[in-house]
């Protein structure tokens, strides 16, 4: 894996691959097949850059907003 790849990645994504790692090891250590299932898992997300998988509902909506309607209008009450 080449040093630009490594630059994007966010410190969730180590997080997640540390975590993966850590459940692998410990899975094949204890020979318990959830340990292994979700060290996969984690790891599958960090080198594929997956956060949800299967629901794709976790992108967060695009701002439906126009720049143009910032514009505050004040009244003068006298």
């Amino acid at each position: 894996m080449s040093a630009s790849a490594l630059a994007r990645w966010d410190w969730l994504r180590w997080l997640r691959l540390g975590i993966g790692a850590a459940l692998l090891i410990e899975g094949w250590r204890s020979g318990s097949g959830f340990a292994l299932a979700a060290g996969a898992l984690f790891t599958m997300q960090a080198v594929l850059n997956i956060g949800c998988p299967l629901t794709g509902s976790c992108a967060a909506p695009q701002s439906s907003a126009s720049p143009e309607s910032n514009e505050i209008t004040y009244n003068e009450i006298k």
